[in-house]
C-alpha cells in the first residue's frame, strides 16, 4: 500500500460530511485503472446506493473507504482527517465492510466464534460479547447454527453469517457489497428490515435496484471508474434513459412479473418486445443480437451449437435419475433425504427452496462430485467410477462461487482448460474459446488474470468455460448473482437459446419464470414438490410457505411504474 508518510493538516469540512473523496484515482499493480478522478462526499446518516455495471469500480471504491487500499492519486478524508496508515484503527472501529464473498470473513471453527471475533478484539467483555452474538445470530435467523462450522453452511447462510459478524462490531458506517446475492426472498426482506433499523451511514453496492429502492435516498453511479451521476435515488430509478445508459435498466424484470404474479406489472411504456404467445420466456429475441453479456460491441448470433430445438420431445429413458438418494455431511447435517427424481433430455428445470434447502448439494450429486446413499443413474447406467468419466463429459456446472472454478493464470487458459481435458486441439480449441468469450462479452480480456476480474466478470468467465465444452446438461447455481441488469438480460437470452438440458438453481423468480417448465422444490433436504412452473407461479401460498414470496419486489415494481407514469405524463 502506498500510504502518505508526511502528516497532513485537518481539512475544514462541513460537520455533516463524513467521507470526502478528492480527485481520487486508483490503478491496480497490473496496470488496470479502476478509478479515475472521483470527487464526492458522503454525509452522516445517508443511505447511498453505489451502482454501475460490472467492473465500473464500485468494489474498489468500497475497499478504499475502509482503508484496505489507498489512492494512487488524490485523497480520502474521514471525519475531516486524511485516511493514513496511523489512523486505520480509528477508521475501522467505525466502518464495517461486507465483502461480496462471505468466505473472506469466516475463518473460525464455530459460527458463534466468528461473530464474537470482532467484539472480543475491540475489548468488549466476554459476557457482553455472548449477548451480542446471540442477538446477531437471531437477527440473521442463524441461531440453530451457532455451534456449526461455517464451511458446513449454505452459501446464503454464510452470507448472513458474515453480515452478523459485521453488525456485532456496532459500526457507525456500513458498506455492503452485493448483500442480497444468493439470498432467498424471505432473508432478503429480513436484511431489509435490519437495514431500516440501522441508524448510521449506509453505502450499498447492489445490482438489485428494487432492493435498493426500499431504503436508499441517493444514487452514486460509476462508469468505467469515473463518477457519472450523483442524484436522488428515486429520480434515477424513474429515469429510464439513465438506467439504459449504464446497463442498469431492469425493465425486463417488470415484464417477467406477467408470469403468475402481478399481470398489471407487465405494462411498460417504452420498450420491451412483448411475446405473450411464448409462455416460457419473458424476453425472447426475434433474431439473436448482442454477442456479449455486457451489451457492447458488434452484434453476433449465438453459435450453432447453442440453438434450441423447442419441438424436440423427451426420451423415455431418463437422462438423469435418482431413487431414494440421501447425502449426509461429515458434521451430521442431512443435505438430502430420500430424494427421487427423473430428468429427461431437453427439459428445463428449476431447483427452488430457501437457503440451506439442499439445492447446491443436489446439484453436486448430479455432477458426480458428492456421493451418498441411494441409486443414481446416467442414461440408464448406475453412476460408478467408470460411468463418471462419461458423466463429466456430458454434464457441466457453473458454481455458485465462480472462484471455485478458477484454476488458470489467464482468461484464455481458463476457457481452454476443460477443452484440453476433453482432448480438443487447435484450431478447434481456439475457435471454441473465442466463440465462448465473445458470447459472454469478455472478448479483449483474454490475457487478464481471472482473480483480478470483477465478480460479475468472473461469473461470465465461468459460464464461458462451461459453454465451450458443449455440455449436454447445464447446471447453473445462482447464475444471476453479482451480474448487472444488462448482463442478466443477456444471460437470459443466451440460456433461452441453448440446446441443452437446463437445471437452474436460483432465488430469481424472473429467471425461473422465463426459462423453465418444471419446478423441483426442496425443503430441509427433501423434495416436497414437483410441479409445472406455471402452477408454481399461481400458488402464492406455496411460495410463501417455503420462503420464496416475492410480494416485496412486486410492490416495488408497482411504485416504480407509478413514478415512470408520472414522469411520462409530466414530460410527455
Amino acid at each position: 500500500m502506498h500510504w502518505q508518510a508526511a502528516p497532513i493538516p485537518v481539512k475544514p469540512l462541513a460537520p455533516s460530511v463524513l467521507f470526502h473523496l478528492e480527485n481520487v484515482s486508483y490503478t491496480y499493480p497490473n496496470g488496470q485503472e479502476a478509478l479515475r478522478g472521483v470527487s464526492l462526499s458522503f454525509g452522516h446518516g445517508e443511505k447511498i446506493a453505489l451502482v454501475g455495471q460490472n467492473g465500473s469500480g464500485k468494489t474498489t471504491l468500497a475497499r478504499m473507504l475502509c482503508g484496505l487500499i489507498s489512492p494512487t492519486q488524490g485523497r480520502v478524508w474521514f471525519e475531516g482527517r486524511p485516511v493514513m496508515k496511523e489512523d486505520l484503527a480509528h477508521l475501522r472501529r467505525h466502518v464495517g465492510l461486507l465483502f461480496q464473498d462471505p468466505d473472506d470473513h469466516l475463518f473460525c471453527t464455530r459460527l458463534a466464534d466468528d461473530v464474537a471475533f470482532g467484539p472480543l478484539n475491540a475489548g468488549v467483555p466476554t459476557e457482553r460479547t455472548a449477548a451480542i452474538v446471540s442477538q446477531m445470530l437471531a437477527l440473521m435467523d442463524l441461531s440453530p447454527y451457532a455451534a456449526k462450522a461455517p464451511h458446513h453452511l449454505s452459501y446464503g447462510q454464510r452470507k448472513r453469517a458474515a453480515l452478523a459478524a459485521i453488525l456485532a462490531c456496532d459500526p457507525s458506517v456500513l458498506i455492503l457489497d452485493e448483500p442480497t446475492a444468493n439470498l432467498d426472498s424471505k432473508n432478503t426482506e429480513k436484511l431489509l428490515e435490519a437495514l431500516h433499523r440501522f441508524s448510521g451511514t449506509l453505502i450499498c453496492i447492489s445490482h438489485d435496484l428494487m432492493f435498493l429502492y426500499g431504503f436508499c435516498d441517493r444514487a452514486v453511479v460509476l462508469h468505467r471508474g469515473s463518477l457519472h451521476h450523483d442524484m436522488d435515488f428515486h429520480d434515477f430509478i424513474a429515469h429510464r434513459a439513465s438506467l439504459k445508459e449504464h446497463g442498469l435498466d431492469f425493465s425486463f424484470r417488470v415484464q417477467c412479473c406477467r408470469h403468475g404474479h402481478e399481470g398489471a406489472l407487465a405494462h411498460d411504456h417504452d420498450s420491451l418486445d412483448h411475446h405473450s404467445d411464448d409462455s416460457r420466456s419473458a424476453v425472447v429475441r426475434k433474431e439473436p443480437q448482442s454477442h456479449g453479456l455486457s451489451g457492447a460491441g458488434s452484434r453476433q448470433a449465438v453459435p450453432p451449437f447453442c440453438v434450441m430445438d423447442r419441438a424436440a420431445g423427451v426420451d423415455h429413458v431418463p437422462l438423469l435419475e435418482l431413487h431414494d438418494y440421501s447425502y449426509r455431511y461429515p458434521d451430521g447435517t442431512w443435505g438430502l433425504r430420500k430424494v427421487s427424481l427423473k430428468v429427461h433430455d431437453g427439459e428445463r428445470i428449476a431447483l427452488l427452496g430457501e437457503n440451506g434447502a439442499g439445492k447446491s448439494t443436489l446439484a453436486s450429486v448430479l455432477l458426480g462430485i458428492r456421493t451418498g446413499r441411494g441409486l443414481y443413474r446416467f442414461q440408464g447406467q448406475r453412476v460408478d467410477k467408470r460411468v463418471k468419466k462419461h458423466l463429466w463429459r456430458s454434464v457441466g456446472m457453473v458454481f455458485q462461487d465462480s472462484m471455485d472454478q478458477m484454476v488458470s493464470a489467464s482468461v484464455w487458459d481458463e476457457v481452454a482448460f476443460g477443452l484440453k481435458y476433453l482432448g480438443v486441439k487447435d484450431p478447434e480449441l481456439g475457435r471454441r474459446v473465442r466463440s465462448a468469450l465473445d458470447l459472454v462479452g469478455l472478448k479483449g480480456l483474454e490475457h487478464r488474470v481471472p482473480h483480478q476480474l470483477s465478480a460479475g466478470e468472473r461469473k461470465r468467465l465461468s459460464l464461458a468455460a462451461v459453454l465451450a465444452m458443449e455440455p449436454r446438461v447445464l447446471i447453473l447455481d445462482e447464475p444471476t448473482a453479482n451480474l448487472d441488469p444488462e448482463s442478466e438480460k443477456r444471460l437470459l437470452e443466451i440460456l433461452d437459446e441453448l440446446a441443452t438440458t437446463l437445471i437452474l438453481i436460483s432465488h430469481d423468480i424472473c429467471f425461473v419464470s422465463s426459462l423453465t417448465d418444471r419446478i423441483l422444490l426442496l425443503h430441509e433436504g427433501c423434495l416436497v414438490q414437483d410441479l409445472s412452473t406455471e402452477n408454481f407461479l399461481m400458488d402464492d401460498g406455496l411460495q410463501s410457505r417455503y420462503g420464496l414470496d416475492v410480494t416485496y419486489h412486486n410492490r416495488c415494481c408497482r411504485q416504480i411504474l407509478a413514478m415512470r407514469d408520472l414522469e411520462h405524463h409530466e414530460h410527455g
